[in-house]
C-alpha cells in the first residue's frame, strides 16, 4: 500500500486529490493538532452542519441548503500551504452526512470538491475495506464508498 505525505498532498495533479489520515477515537486530537500545527484547517463536518441546520426556519429546501452551506464552508476553510501547491482542507466527523433527511450524495460531493483542493479525510475508524469508510457497529449500514474515486492513505507522520 502506497502511503503519501505531506508533499506529495501538495503536490498532486491527480484528478481527484482525495486522503484518508485514520486514526482512533483516542488520537483523534493529536491527528488534528498534528494538522493544524502543518497549516491545514481542520472542520468538524457534525458540529458545523448541526449549527447550520439549527438556524434553519423553513425545511422546504433543506438538502440544497446543506449542499451550499457545505461547499460554502469547504471553500472557506481550504488554504495553500506556504502558499504553494494546492489548497488543502481536512474534515472530521462525517456522520451527519448520511442522515437520510438531508438528501446528501456525501460522496459524490466530497469527490467533486477534491478536484479543486486536496481533501483530508480523518476517518476515527480503522477501515474494513479499502476505500469505504464504516462504523464498525453499521458497516452494512451507513458507509462512505470511495471505490469508484480510491482514497490514497495519508502517512501519519506528516
Amino acid at each position: 500500500m502506497t502511503t503519501f505525505d505531506l508533499d506529495n498532498i501538495i503536490n498532486s495533479n491527480d484528478r481527484y486529490k482525495l486522503y484518508n489520515l485514520s486514526c482512533t477515537n483516542v488520537t483523534l486530537k493529536e491527528s488534528i493538532d498534528l494538522l493544524q500545527f502543518k497549516g491545514i484547517k481542520t472542520i468538524n463536518i457534525g458540529k458545523e452542519l448541526g449549527s447550520f441546520i439549527d438556524t434553519i426556519e423553513d425545511f422546504s429546501y433543506l438538502n440544497i441548503d446543506v449542499f451550499d452551506f457545505l461547499i460554502k464552508t469547504l471553500d472557506k476553510y481550504r488554504a495553500k500551504i506556504n502558499n504553494a501547491g494546492n489548497d488543502i482542507v481536512a474534515i472530521y466527523n462525517l456522520g451527519i452526512l448520511l442522515e437520510p433527511s438531508l438528501e446528501l450524495n456525501a460522496v459524490q460531493l466530497l469527490k467533486e470538491f477534491s478536484k479543486t483542493s486536496a481533501l483530508i479525510i480523518i476517518w476515527e475508524n480503522n477501515p474494513v475495506t479499502p476505500n469505504m469508510l464504516n462504523w464498525p457497529t453499521q458497516q452494512n449500514n451507513f458507509f462512505l464508498d470511495f471505490t469508484e474515486t480510491p482514497l490514497k492513505t495519508m502517512h501519519y507522520a506528516i
